[in-house]
């Protein structure tokens, strides 16, 4: 992988240091003393979302479509640092978001340049001795503490997609591409990540034809490959020992990764500097594959029918939240430990949510997002508006609206929440990342309204 720094088509010097410029430091300042004076954590979090408006709009280089993912850097091994008042290490990296639009990968900062959104680093797919290039359609954070060797620590994101159906992980520190998984069997659909129960790394792909892939990414080996019909989402839990999918006919079934009687032969360093696997390879990593697991329908009631789900997503305290196409949206507990038990804690429906046509279905999924906590969820629809709920009622908290028609592109690919709960991003229209945050002393009736592109 010599040549892969040369994907990176501009890389900015805003990798947070540990340090920061005296407007932020005064922000951060009075945010925290805000937050310190909150007697309900909860409530001043929802009164906040309440108040974002439309501030900040981000064009990306994509002019002919919606960018595909965007999320935030959400991981529970991202949170090393000395906790706030509100239990989320504001040292650690999840100030960061990522996004997939075309060819082009970009990190961005959200926290560490005032009001204003940064450029950190921007990954381009162009073809290479090693890859074909081609758009990307997927990204996923994967835990960098103890493989990053970089001095003020380092973020790793692994994008997905191309001509080859490659899965490339990147330092975004570095912008450097240290993993290449290849040898995938359709083009890819979603990734997520895991840390496993034996000091390994799990990150695991979907493709469009249902081969779903588990690698153990830093040794680059495969540990397992299953076919799962009809997926179109999916999600690994933080302890990277069950996969879960969403699918077609409105099913969401759960994989054990890890059985209690598989067991690992040892642990080993990864392997220093950047590596390449390919599915079907023999591999020499200490990691022992397992064989093809064997999966339980998760009960959702009746929740989806047979609306497709498309998209799954792992919340603290053992909970699943899923969607379908239509916006019908189930939060259930307990789905670890007893998935087949009736135990459905919300469902809600997102409005003007159009099912896509069949032909289209793979073109058009759309995801949500949550705070890290999982107390908060925001969604769009097909009209261009991002709702956000809370999760433990259902009871709808914003309606985020703008006023302009992108006619095919309104439908909302994406949306984040931010790890404060200040800040609410969705994706739609032609490479257009929408920005709602809380302006002091403005609200939604008479604020500033949807901004010029910058």
């Amino acid at each position: 992988l010599d040549d892969a720094p040369a994907c990176f088509s501009s890389v900015s010097s805003s990798f947070p240091r540990g340090t920061m410029n005296s407007p932020t430091a005064a922000l951060k300042r009075a945010r925290d003393a805000e937050l310190a004076e909150a007697s309900d954590l909860k409530k001043f979090k929802a009164d906040l979302l309440a108040r974002v408006i439309v501030k900040t709009i981000v064009k990306e280089q994509t002019t002919d479509r919606s960018v595909a993912a965007l999320r935030f850097n959400h991981l529970p091994t991202a949170l090393p640092g000395p906790a706030t008042g509100d239990g989320i290490s504001h040292t650690s990296l999840g100030n960061l978001f990522a996004t997939c639009g075309g060819d082009f990968a970009t990190v961005y900062d959200d926290e560490h340049f005032g009001d204003n959104v940064a450029v950190v680093s921007q990954f381009k797919n162009e073809k290479t001795t090693h890859v074909g290039g081609g758009e990307l359609s997927c990204v996923c954070w994967v835990d960098a503490r103890g493989f990053t060797t970089h001095e003020f620590g380092d973020a790793l994101l692994a994008v997905g997609g191309g001509e080859d159906n490659v899965v490339q992980i990147f330092s975004v520190a570095e912008a450097k591409v240290m993993r290449l998984l290849k040898g995938h069997s359709g083009k890819l659909v979603a990734l997520a990540s895991g840390a496993g129960d034996d000091g390994g790394a799990y990150l695991a792909v979907l493709a469009t034809n249902g081969a779903v892939t588990v690698w153990d990414w830093r040794h680059a080996s495969v540990r397992t490959v299953f076919t799962a019909p009809g997926a179109l989402s999916m999600e690994m839990n933080d302890q990277g020992d069950v996969v879960y999918t969403g699918h077609a006919d409105g099913k969401v079934l759960a994989w054990p990764i890890v059985s209690k009687t598989e067991k690992v032969k040892k642990t080993v360093p990864a392997p220093a500097g950047s590596l390449a696997g390919t599915v079907g390879a023999v591999s020499d990593s200490p990691i022992a594959s397992i064989a093809s697991p064997t999966p339980t329908t998760v009960n959702l009631g009746v929740a989806h029918g047979s609306s497709p789900v498309d998209c799954v997503r792992c919340l603290p305290g053992d909970r699943l939240a899923t969607k379908s196409v239509d916006g019908q949206i189930c939060v259930r507990g307990d789905v670890s430990k007893s998935p087949t038990a009736e135990s459905l804690l919300v469902t809600f429906k997102v409005p003007g949510c159009v099912p896509p046509k069949k032909a289209v279905l793979q073109k058009s999924l759309t995801s949500f997002g949550c705070d890290p906590r999982g107390t908060f969820l925001a969604c769009g629809n097909s009209d261009g508006e991002t709702y956000v709920y809370d999760l433990a009622t259902g009871e709808l908290i914003k309606c985020v609206k703008q006023d302009r028609d992108f006619k095919h592109l309104n439908r909302v690919r994406a949306a984040a929440v931010s790890r404060d709960c200040r800040r609410v991003h969705c994706a739609f229209g032609p490479g257009v990342v929408w920005r709602a945050e809380v302006v002091p002393g403005v609200d939604d009736d008479d604020g500033p309204g949807t901004p010029e592109e910058a």
